[in-house]
């Protein structure tokens, strides 16, 4: 038969008695009936080993207080009995006995066992006051996750690790190119540089024997100038300083430039060229 917690279902009730029919069927004259609800269902322990952590114990289920009241509950630890201290729709919360009083003789540590009545008996599981032990408390298949991942971990770093020293030596190796190119190329820059200075020296050499054999050959300052002035011009008619005509004018230049010399004969000149 199906229940819904929420519809309970009406059943009539009444009393067969010397066949007294207003007796029958007392639930009609009263206007009332029993309420039929489901049975109540208290969910066992995610973990395998539920670990006592602070000072209550918390059931959960589903319908537990729909027929049934705290007293109507009881609940054993090992050897002990919790005390019931709230019952709600879903949840059932007591206290736990202390860990001498629960004790029992089973290795994994006292049971949780619900008993409602005399029929219903709802196992929960176990309940340890150790310290958590996350091995033990995860299970098996959260172990197989973490070994797993562990392992899928690991393989990445050893694809690192490969990575990183081919990576390492492809550089060692360029760097290595790189060293021997920059020693050949010094080695090379050496020997052109010595060949040039034995060359340098060789023609320092001979200049120096020219030097001390002839002597440093020089111009007077006349040729000299005229060298730079007119090259290539060695007839032009500035040259030409042995010309009559050319010694006059010379002479005359020379006596001018001893009148300029003059301060007298300076400030007239000036003053007759400003008055024409």
């Amino acid at each position: 038969i199906f229940l819904d917690p929420e519809n309970p279902m009406l059943l009539e009730y009444g009393f067969i008695m010397d066949n007294v029919q207003r007796v029958q069927n007392l639930s009609k004259s009263h206007k009332n009936h029993f309420e039929l609800y489901p049975n109540p269902e208290y969910f066992t322990f995610e973990e395998r080993v539920k670990y006592f952590k602070s000072e209550y114990l918390t059931i959960n289920g589903r319908n537990l207080d729909r027929a049934c009241k705290e007293s109507d509950v009881e609940v054993k630890i090992g050897n002990g009995f919790c005390n019931i201290t709230s019952l709600s729709r879903q949840q059932l919360t007591c206290r736990p006995p202390t860990e001498a009083v629960a004790a029992s003789d089973s290795p994994e540590g006292p049971e949780v066992i619900v008993r409602i009545g005399s029929s219903l008996v709802y196992r929960i599981g176990i309940l340890s006051y150790e310290s958590s032990n996350i091995i033990m408390d995860w299970g098996d298949n959260v172990v197989f996750g973490v070994i797993a991942g562990s392992f899928v971990f690991l393989v990445i770093f050893v694809a690192l690790l490969v990575a990183y020293r081919k990576k390492t030596s492809e550089s060692n190796r360029v760097l290595r190119n790189m060293q021997e190119q920059m020693d050949i190329l010094e080695l090379r820059v050496a020997a052109e540089c010595k060949e040039a200075f034995a060359e340098l020296q060789t023609e320092m050499t001979d200049l120096t024997g020219d030097l001390t054999s002839g002597g440093i050959p020089f111009l007077d300052y006349r040729s000299y100038a005229m060298k730079i002035l007119f090259p290539n011009h060695e007839d032009h008619i500035v040259l030409q300083w042995e010309r009559p005509e050319l010694l006059r004018k010379e002479k005359g230049l020379r006596l001018f430039g001893q009148l300029i010399m003059n301060k007298t004969f300076l400030l007239l000149f000036i003053r007759t060229l400003e008055s024409n």
